[in-house]
């Protein structure tokens, strides 16, 4: 990737607009140097459609009822090692021996040098690959707890990851690295600052689950009304409207 030419095109665009948009509070930051006029909009979700996982006469995708037995982990996105924490994955996979660590998205996207040798091998680990978007609630349907666990480091101390509301509009309880851009979240999932503490929720996650079906989670109508595209779309519509439309006067 040329990083040098992108950084100085991106300053350079962002100083040209009159708003620019931002997915995290480190964008917000650091871009709001280039513009004042930035504002900060987190990533959101197609909550109609992730939220059919909710649904107890949709089926759960074959080969995730062909696993083995135990309660399923998942995790859905790039299986790439600057944005997913690769050893913290292993071991839990030791940690909870008795659970099925499930993976789903394409390996090393955006990270060709991404190494799962410590996760090769391991029997409650299936990696399946990337899987067609339309197909994801009925893989989410069938996943027990929803992990985010991220490595700390400059990529995701400025990124919103895009798996947090779709996990949480498709009804699953959500562990996950307490990255920056989630701190304001902690009511909607558990947050983690070390891996021991990402063990101790996901063991706690499976301790006292959430009742199945009836209440998977965190209700629909609890989460933000902005965390969809149209929510998210209105709220910034409105700001190009206070901001760049003039108002006739009386």
């Amino acid at each position: 990737m040329p990083a040098a030419l992108i950084a100085h095109e991106e300053e350079r665009l962002c100083r040209a607009c009159d708003q620019v948009f931002v997915t995290s509070p480190a964008l917000l930051k650091s871009r709001g140097c280039w513009n004042p006029h930035t504002r900060y909009d987190p990533n959101v979700a197609d909550v109609v459609h992730f939220a059919q996982a909710r649904d107890g006469n949709l089926p759960v995708a074959s080969d995730l009822q062909a696993l083995p037995p135990g309660p399923r982990l998942g995790f859905v996105g790039a299986v790439s090692g600057y944005k997913l924490d690769l050893g913290l994955l292993a071991r839990l996979a030791h940690h909870r021996s008795d659970c099925q660590l499930v993976l789903i998205g394409r390996v090393g996207e955006g990270d060709p040098e991404t190494d799962l040798a410590e996760l090769m091998g391991l029997r409650n680990v299936h990696l399946l690959g990337p899987r067609p978007y339309g197909q994801l609630p009925s893989y989410l349907r069938g996943f027990d707890l929803a992990l985010l666990p991220c490595p700390m480091n400059a990529y995701t101390r400025s990124m919103f990851p895009m798996k947090f509301f779709e996990y949480l509009a498709a009804g699953l309880p959500v562990v996950a690295t307490d990255l920056p851009a989630l701190a304001e979240y902690g009511s909607l999932a558990r947050l983690c600052a070390n891996p021991s503490s990402f063990l101790a929720a996901v063991d706690a996650s499976l301790t006292h689950p959430q009742a199945p079906d009836a209440a998977r989670s965190i209700p629909l109508e609890n989460l933000p009304e902005w965390c969809s595209y149209g929510g998210r779309t209105q709220l910034m519509l409105a700001e190009l409207n206070r901001r760049l439309i003039p108002t006739t006067g009386a």
